[in-house]
């Protein structure tokens, strides 16, 4: 059966503050467009003129340099919009009546009240610096700073809400978003100038060909700046931790976690087969990373899997066959002669450490079998998990009508 509801739980925060990330970075966006624009339009219009055969439009491509100073002011008032958005969460004075609980999050300043429903709520963590409090990414892109007046108090509350360790997922972004702003903005006009620089006198009588490599010479590496300039993303699953760095993809299951330990600001997390990874989320984050990686580990499910559980692997079949092979074991009752039973699909479901193809086989048989209430399991599994292809997988097999398509394409 599904796990209890969440118990409701109130508190009294002294403030609760908003930020608004996605909002930021549509400023952050328009500051690099304001900066560069300018540029841009001068090399369009150069490769219009050629196209065109048409001579007269070349002044007009000079005339849009005259707007790279007023742009570049522009693009800095900008710049401080989103990151101001961004990092600054905003409040109103005066103490906060926060009530949490399985619908979603009431929050009530004096008469007014807002109402926030738990399918909004993204995911959260508990933060110890500067001061404690809970933070909650919305699904909008706005996150919400909760101040609470102890670690076990922000604890209950995200319990309260269900997304605790077991529950689901959480990303952890160590860094701020301006880190890509700042590189974006520095950046474009930077790589712009300097092969303005380079061309020389070749600009005056540029071609649509000169032109088209300008701008390739000028928008990759300006994205490959901002690409590494991303900050590195946590994502803590019920099943392992997920790193993603700006240009590669690190997965560490629980089962192959040693050891999880701090060294100065860094965090150390060790592995059996992948060795020590380093991640550097700061003082201030370090704690709150390493607090919840080990509560999620110390939740994986222990003890031998259930007896006959290997009955639920894939073993080569394709979906369709896969599928009607565990239906046949349902027909006939020859899961009851390997041991199997509804429950124990329920238990392997929830294994963290049982193979991937055994969790989906645990999932395709729990809906084939009709079990009550499993649509609802499955898509808590998938919400717990870190494992983005599991997802994918357990979120197809818990749609109404299973696609066969659907369901082999997630787990490619």
């Amino acid at each position: 059966m599904l796990p209890a509801s969440p118990p409701s739980f109130e508190l009294t925060s002294p403030r609760v503050g908003r930020r608004h990330e996605r909002l930021g970075r549509v400023f952050g966006g328009l500051a690099l467009l304001a900066i560069g624009g300018p540029f841009l339009a001068s090399v369009l219009i150069l490769m219009l003129a050629d196209l065109l055969g048409d001579p007269d439009l070349r002044p007009h491509s000079f005339h849009s340099l005259t707007l790279v100073i007023p742009g570049a002011l522009i693009a800095l008032g900008l710049a401080l919009v989103s990151v101001f958005l961004s990092t600054t969460p905003v409040s109103r004075r005066g103490p906060v009546r926060v009530a949490a609980g399985a619908g979603g999050l009431r929050l009530a300043l004096g008469a007014a009240e807002r109402w926030i429903p738990r399918a909004e709520v993204r995911s959260g963590l508990v933060l110890p610096e500067p001061r404690m409090r809970v933070e909650l990414h919305l699904r909008r892109g706005q996150v919400l700073d909760v101040q609470v007046a102890s670690e076990e108090e922000g604890a209950r509350l995200l319990a309260a809400l269900g997304i605790g360790p077991a529950e689901r997922r959480v990303a952890i972004s160590l860094g701020g978003v301006h880190r890509e702003l700042v590189a974006g903005c520095a950046g474009l006009p930077a790589l712009m100038t300097f092969w303005l620089v380079v061309f020389g006198g070749l600009f005056g009588r540029m071609g649509a060909a000169l032109a088209m490599a300008w701008l390739v010479l000028t928008l990759v590496p300006t994205w490959l700046l901002r690409r590494a300039a991303r900050p590195t993303q946590v994502v803590v699953g019920s099943d392992g931790v997920r790193v993603e760095r700006p240009f590669s993809s690190a997965w560490l299951p629980y089962a192959e976690l040693t050891e999880i330990r701090r060294d100065g600001d860094a965090l150390l997390l060790v592995s059996q087969k992948s060795g020590t990874l380093v991640l550097e989320p700061g003082e201030a984050l370090s704690d709150a990373v390493a607090v919840r990686i080990r509560e999620a580990h110390q939740r994986v499910a222990g003890g031998a899997a259930p007896r006959g559980a290997e009955a639920l692997e894939r073993r080569g079949r394709d979906v369709a066959a896969w599928r009607e092979d565990l239906r046949k074991l349902l027909a006939t009752g020859d899961y009851r002669a390997t041991g199997l039973i509804p429950e124990d699909a329920i238990y392997t479901l929830d294994d963290a450490d049982a193979p991937r193809d055994r969790r989906i086989g645990a999932a395709l048989f729990l809906r084939v079998a009709g079990y009550p209430e499993a649509q609802d399991r499955i898509r808590v599994a998938a919400g717990a998990t870190a494992d983005d292809a599991l997802r994918a997988a357990l979120e197809q097999a818990a749609e109404e009508e299973v696609d066969d398509a659907a369901l082999a394409r997630a787990l490619r």
